[in-house]
């Protein structure tokens, strides 16, 4: 095992070969303004992006937390081409048959590619875990939390505010509600209440299909898992498989996600038509009690132009329009003594 001072070592060298690297120019590695289109390497000028590009990709990972074996086998590619990419830009025409020998130069940094993707792959894998840390998605998770309480306390501010002006106006609200059969609109939230549960039954046919990929997808990748000849074998594979069940899970999250929208909309409508249906009965059941009416009208009220909290979404957000339903009820007052 290598001692800190080895890691530190090693660190230290490819950090200075990775800031050599990728500080090249291509222009410089082409060569077409010094040695024109017949001896340039502008048709190597891909493998030479290709393989600075690879490289580059390393800088932002933390290569202390690379084990030190790795880091020999990925020092060791660096070093091989930087040495190829030297050898490129030193170039010079004035020797035997030199359109051979730059082929040669350009070819050698083509056919390493494959050599230097492998030694960096599983530094770049290593890198992809760290990114990935249940530390840090718990960290998002907890700010995420404290943002929806904060939102929720603010908008029971904001609720508290209104209530008074909503009290104000329940009177001209009766007399303006009065003359219209409320009851009559129920039909509005019944169609719209039916079309949100069919749409979240097919989401939920969708939600089991996933489930049952998921099913289907891990048992085969069991079944027929290769054998581990080399690490790069197993990387490979553990990338794959990673590739494959982060998608499946991400579509069962969306399928899921859509379900519990729609069965919210649903129960939302469902409890809205229910208001405007039974809201006449109570009424009228009260009969002259005008102080049974308001607290009718004001529960229809509620009913119909707040999100209510059906259980279907994990943190619903009560977005009251009691703003904007006072200013219509005073508008329809003033309407109305006119």
């Amino acid at each position: 095992m290598a001692t800190q001072e080895q890691l530190e070592q090693i660190i230290t060298q490819i950090n200075d070969k990775l800031e050599q690297l990728t500080g090249l120019d291509i222009n410089e590695l082409t060569k077409e303004q010094e040695l024109g289109s017949q001896l340039s390497f502008k048709d190597y000028e891909p493998w030479f992006i290709k393989t600075i590009e690879l490289f580059k990709r390393v800088k932002s990972i933390n290569l202390e937390q690379v084990p030190h074996n790795l880091l020999q086998a990925f020092n060791g590619q660096l070093t091989n081409a930087m040495s190829h990419l030297d050898q490129v830009k030193t170039f010079q025409p004035n020797q035997n048959n030199p359109a051979s020998v730059r082929d040669q130069l350009g070819n050698q940094v083509r056919d390493q590619y494959d050599s230097y993707y492998q030694g960096t792959l599983p530094v770049l894998t290593v890198g992809l875990l760290l990114g990935n840390d249940l530390s840090i998605q718990q960290a998002k998770v907890a700010e995420l939390l404290d943002e929806i309480k904060t939102n929720q306390e603010e908008a029971k501010k904001e609720s508290d505010l209104t209530l008074s002006e909503l009290q104000d106006t329940l009177k001209t609200a009766e007399e303006a509600a009065a003359k219209v059969g409320v009851s009559k609109h129920s039909k509005v939230f019944q169609l719209e209440h039916t079309d949100q549960e069919k749409k979240a039954k097919t989401w939920l046919t969708t939600t089991f299909i996933i489930l049952g990929a998921i099913a289907v997808a891990a048992g085969l990748l069991i079944l027929f898992m290769p054998e581990a000849k080399d690490t790069y074998s197993i990387v490979q594979y553990t990338i794959t498989k990673l590739i494959i069940l982060s998608a499946l899970f991400y579509a069962l999250s969306i399928s899921n996600r859509n379900y519990k929208a729609y069965m919210h909309n649903s129960v939302v409508n469902k409890h809205r038509q229910n208001a405007l249906t039974t809201f006449e009965t109570f009424s009228n059941a009260s009969g002259s009690d005008v102080q049974t009416k308001n607290a009718v009208l004001l529960e229809a009220t509620r009913t119909i132009f707040s999100n209510q909290q059906t259980g279907y979404l994990n943190a619903d957000k009560e977005q009251e329009s009691s703003n904007k339903i006072i200013e219509i009820i005073k508008g329809a007052a003033t309407v109305k003594k006119d």
